[in-house]
């Protein structure tokens, strides 16, 4: 929401700065996130006055202007035609910069350098689009402010609403918020009508088919309807609230809905069959076109405004291009109505449309402001001579009002905020927010009657909110609540925590990614038709294609992070992310599976830039070792590493881990085309792990410290020459099975094919360490057990000893 500073002053009388404005509404719970000054990009421009008007000589079309600003003279080239000498225009000289950001340079046209240029409205944001240089008033000093007189010296408060004050969208009801936190008086607008001509029942038949749908509708009608440019102010005020001018009557509807939080809806009423007016349900895969050019199918759950054959708006939502206003529009109907919010915000999700207006009726309004907008636009048009109003006003009202009464009770009030204030001052700041009181005699209770437009009071709790924001939570003494008991992470969460800050301090970054993404995701991650992978959750109302489903991987987020980073030239990164992944059950309607996962990237080069680091790209080998001190830290039991395969990664370069017998993640180097896809240059290992299916192998025993070893190793060093389908994992397997608790550690140092090893082998080269916590080891029992392991290595892996 933002608001004009100026245009707030309209109604109420505030002597605060907008800065200090923006500070107590922010105490009141009304956020403002910024405080904009709506000036500063139309500063640098002058106002200058055409002194002369020539022919370019090389080129007709264009004129060579002189212009006398306020402290010289500059020649302007322009191909304007719309000039004459004494007109005062907008000029921006080289060095200023436009609204659009358009930096203004000396331009040479065919031997003249043009010093400038003169502004159409079109570029300075005041229209979408103009015929020739906007003409200042003749009035204008030529040392003038061009803000001031465009209208624009004003600031703009943008405020971040919560869900509940949907009646701040109305400057009018924000009026009435300042006037009770400032305690000065709302000026409220005056709007009398003078209707002519024939009845509005006359003109126009309108009929509710489904008054549940829409409550309350009403309408006006205008003829001999003039369409065309908006006054200069009320171009200001749509900018300031961050809106485009479009023509005189688009622009005043939504000036008084921005007035009044109150959506309008103008249709020709020519372009309505038999105009006439139905308001229904839509029918079964009834087709519309709206504004937008979009072709949209309906169902009967949704409104629509309809002439007698066709559907010509989804109600609450958006127009259809058929009954749009246009420049050869004469005569409008002007529909104003209270539509169930429900329905609208439903519509608007199934339709992925989201509109002002939908906005607005989604979160709910003030029906009884239905008439009265409907009476201020007709009062303005009169005003700017746009149109006539026909006679009567059609408001078909189907509600039941009934009175929201909150029982008032200033104790209990007293009670929920830990303050002492006086009866007559807790109602003092209820007459302020034009609260009425009820008196019920026969029970001795007061009751409070909220304003029409507060939609959100209706408890004690809301009352006392109330008194709050008007008394000063600043004033409200601190007090701690009594806690029973001290809340603590679940051993998951603390290992999911901890898992999370070993990673940080390996010297990796978190990232956090959407848990949604669309179809075509699949095929970026070269994940084929039937895999697993693409079985998923999907949304029954996606915001958008790109996230109808709930991810069923990390690897997508971490991937787009890469790709983003590297557009900007960063390819050197190491990120992770730990968040569940959402696996859908065969049974229809039960809710997915949640597991908690871990993927991670690392890409480009494994050390920082420096004369004297190598330059060598991250490989497996980085990956697989980053996970083993993972493990090592974790005290991860029996996790095992063998080849496997993963749709993103590469063939022959991909780990499979295992735990307990069950897959648990992957690690691998990117896979070809999906380095393609993603644009990345640089080498990338993926990894991802089920953190829940690692969490059961997690040595969870207490740490137990023992001291340094007494008795001195026995070391001996192994190299064999084996078949290179044999895994290094396998053989240290068979070394510890052997070795059993004699064998404290084994390392793999070398490996080795070429001269001398034969084809389809290799030679490993281990480094054993054996030792006993309360003895010296012998000679003879290490010998024998090097032996035992030579000859079972023989056996099970046909093995040979490298001499």
């Amino acid at each position: 929401m933002r608001v004009s500073y100026k245009w707030l002053q309209e109604y109420v009388p505030v002597e605060q700065s907008p800065e200090e404005l923006a500070e107590l509404l922010t105490m009141a719970g009304l956020e403002v996130d910024e405080v904009i000054d709506l000036g500063a990009s139309y500063c640098s421009l002058k106002v200058g006055q055409v002194t002369s008007l020539q022919p370019h000589p090389g080129d007709g079309r264009l004129l060579v202007c002189g212009v006398r600003l306020a402290d010289g003279e500059v020649t302007v080239v322009t191909a304007a035609t719309n000039l004459k000498v004494g007109d005062k225009v907008p000029v921006a000289l080289p060095g200023s910069t436009l609204p659009d950001g358009k930096a203004i340079q000396p331009v040479e046209f065919q031997g003249i350098v043009s010093q400038g240029m003169l502004c159409s409205e079109e570029e300075l944001g005041l229209a979408r689009k103009s015929e020739g240089i906007m003409v200042l008033p003749k009035d204008t000093a030529l040392n003038a402010v061009l803000p001031a007189i465009l209208g624009l010296d004003d600031h703009v408060l943008v405020l971040e609403l919560t869900p509940n004050r949907a009646d701040c969208y109305g400057m009018l009801n924000f009026a009435r918020e300042v006037a009770a936190l400032t305690g000065t008086r709302i000026t409220m607008p005056r709007f009398p009508v003078q209707e002519t001509g024939e009845s509005i029942h006359d003109l126009v038949t309108v009929e509710v088919l489904n008054p549940e749908l829409a409550p309350r509708y009403a309408g006006r009608v205008f003829f001999q309807v003039k369409v065309g440019e908006s006054p200069l102010w009320l171009k200001t005020r749509l900018l300031a609230a961050g809106m485009r001018p479009i023509n005189n009557l688009v622009d005043l509807t939504n000036y008084v809905m921005l007035e009044f939080n109150q959506p309008l809806h103008a249709f020709d009423l020519n372009r309505m069959k038999d105009r006439k007016i139905v308001v229904r349900a839509a029918y079964q895969n009834e087709l519309i076109q709206t504004l937008d050019a979009e072709e949209r199918k309906l169902n009967p759950g949704q409104l629509v405004i309809a002439d007698a054959e066709r559907a010509q708006c989804i109600a609450g939502v958006m127009g259809a291009f058929d009954s749009e206003v246009t420049a050869a529009t004469d005569c409008v109907f002007l529909e104003s109505a209270y539509f169930s919010p429900v329905h609208i915000r439903r519509t608007a999700q199934e339709l992925a449309i989201r509109s002002e207006a939908a906005i607005r009726f989604g979160k709910g309004l003030d029906p009884e402001t239905v008439p009265l907008a409907l009476d201020r636009v007709a009062y303005l048009v009169q005003e700017l001579n746009i149109a006539r109003v026909a006679k009567g006003l059609i408001d078909l009202n189907f509600r039941t009002p009934v009175a929201r009464k909150i029982w008032f009770r200033p104790e209990r009030i007293n009670a929920l905020l830990g303050t002492k204030l006086e009866k007559e001052e807790i109602m003092g700041f209820f007459q302020r927010l034009n609260f009425r009181t009820a008196e019920d005699q026969a029970a001795g209770k007061t009751y409070l009657v909220p304003p029409s437009y507060r939609l959100d009071i209706e408890n004690e709790a809301d009352l006392a909110e109330e008194v709050a924001r008007l008394y000063g939570y600043n004033k409200i003494p601190a007090t701690y609540p009594a806690a029973q008991s001290i809340g603590r992470l679940t051993p998951e969460q603390e290992f999911s925590a901890k898992v999370r800050n070993l990673l940080l301090g390996l010297g990796l970054s978190e990232i956090i990614t959407y848990s949604f993404h669309g179809e075509k995701i699949f095929d970026r991650l070269n994940i084929p038709e039937g895999h697993h992978l693409r079985q998923t959750v999907k949304m029954k109302i996606p915001l958008s294609e790109e996230g109808s489903m709930l991810r069923t991987t990390l690897l997508p987020g971490v991937l787009e992070s890469l790709s983003y980073n590297a557009n900007r030239n960063r390819h050197d990164l190491q990120v992770f992310e730990i968040a569940h992944v959402y696996h859908p059950k065969d049974k229809a309607g039960e809710l997915p599976d949640e597991p908690l996962y871990l993927a991670g990237a690392l890409s480009g080069r494994i050390n920082e830039p420096g004369w004297n680091q190598s330059d060598r790209e991250v490989d497996f080998y980085d990956g697989k070792g980053l996970l083993e001190t993972l493990f090592g830290h974790l005290r991860v039991e029996g996790v095992s590493f063998r080849r496997g395969e993963h749709p993103t990664m590469h063939p022959g370069r991909t780990a499979v881990l295992e735990a307990a017998g069950h897959p648990i993640g992957y690690v691998g180097e990117i896979h070809p085309t999906v380095k393609k896809e993603f644009n990345l240059a640089a080498a990338v290992i993926l990894f991802e792990l089920n953190l829940e299916r690692l969490w059961p192998v997690v040595d969870k025993a207490i740490i137990r410290v023992v001291p340094l070893p007494k008795f001195p190793p026995v070391l001996r060093d192994l190299a064999l020459i084996l078949p290179e389908k044999i895994s290094a994992q396998a053989v240290t397997g068979l070394f510890r099975e052997i070795g059993g608790d004699k064998l404290e550690t084994v390392d793999l140092f070398d490996v080795y094919q070429g001269d001398k090893i034969p084809p389809g082998c290799r030679s490993m080269a281990f480094s054993l360490t054996f030792r006993m916590p309360d003895r010296t080891l012998q000679d003879d029992e290490v010998n024998a057990l090097m032996e035992a392991i030579i000859k079972a290595a023989a056996e099970r892996f046909d093995a040979q000893l490298r001499s």
